[in-house]
């Protein structure tokens, strides 16, 4: 009886998160059918917070914990955490090789078109049409994202744009400092780059940890410390000699 009535009034945030994904699991573009274990993944995630606010709540109303909510808390938070690591694994698979992508299933190919297929022989399961790139922004997002084709070219760019610009903020201070060699104009290229390169880095960095980003702008102030001394020392040398 109590299954019954769950099915007849679904639970309204519940209602709100399946909704939510509906057109981010199985869908349709232009390519053909997906079905997107990610965006299953994302739904599950914001369904075990609403587990968790369930737990939370019935102690906070006790106003005490016994083993049975302790053991419940520490399920959901374990599955919790489980999931928030299984998400990283998923987004890094996706962005390794977006176009062979365990996580999505695509009617292209021959037995994930069957999957499929048989999906649709479960009466009232059908595929959405899916949400235009340029419309993300309209629908309510689910936790984690987005993981979908454009963010992971978008992050894939960011990746060639960020190798191109760590060359540049490593060879330009270098390149000024063999042309100007002179103390006073590279301790000041030394010290305005290494103050550009933290910057960046903290803004850059995924995980934006202080002892990373330290340890980093200080290998890379190294390395501008060490050329500043050979460039200087050798300058020296020549315009003794010169003078000689």
């Amino acid at each position: 009886m109590a299954e019954e009535k769950n099915m007849a009034t679904p639970d309204p945030i519940s209602k709100a998160v399946v909704d939510a994904a509906r057109r981010h699991i199985f869908y349709t573009n232009e390519r053909g059918e997906r079905f997107n274990m990610t965006a299953l993944h994302r739904m599950n995630l914001h369904y075990l917070r609403k587990r968790i606010l369930d737990a939370t709540a019935t102690i906070l109303k006790k106003g005490a914990m016994d083993d049975s909510d302790s053991d419940a808390l520490t399920s959901l938070m374990q599955s919790y955490c489980n999931a928030v690591r299984d998400r990283e694994f998923i987004r890094d698979v996706g962005y390794r090789d977006w176009h062979n992508n365990l996580f999505l299933l695509r009617s292209e190919r021959e037995m994930e078109r069957e999957l499929l297929t048989y999906l649709k022989t479960i009466d009232g399961i059908r595929p959405e049409d899916g949400v235009p790139p340029g419309e993300n922004h309209l629908h309510p997002d689910l936790p984690g994202g987005p993981w979908d084709f454009p963010y992971a070219s978008r992050t894939k760019r960011q990746r060639y744009v960020l190798a191109v610009l760590g060359g540049v903020i490593l060879n330009a201070p270098m390149v000024l400092m063999a042309l100007v060699p002179n103390v006073a104009v590279n301790l000041v290229t030394a010290g305005v780059c290494t103050m550009v390169f933290a910057v960046a880095a903290a803004y850059f960095s995924p995980t934006k940890l202080p002892l990373e980003l330290l340890a980093a702008t200080a290998t890379y102030a190294a390395v501008l410390v060490v050329f500043v001394g050979g460039v200087t020392t050798s300058g020296g040398g020549c315009e003794t000699t010169r003078t000689t």
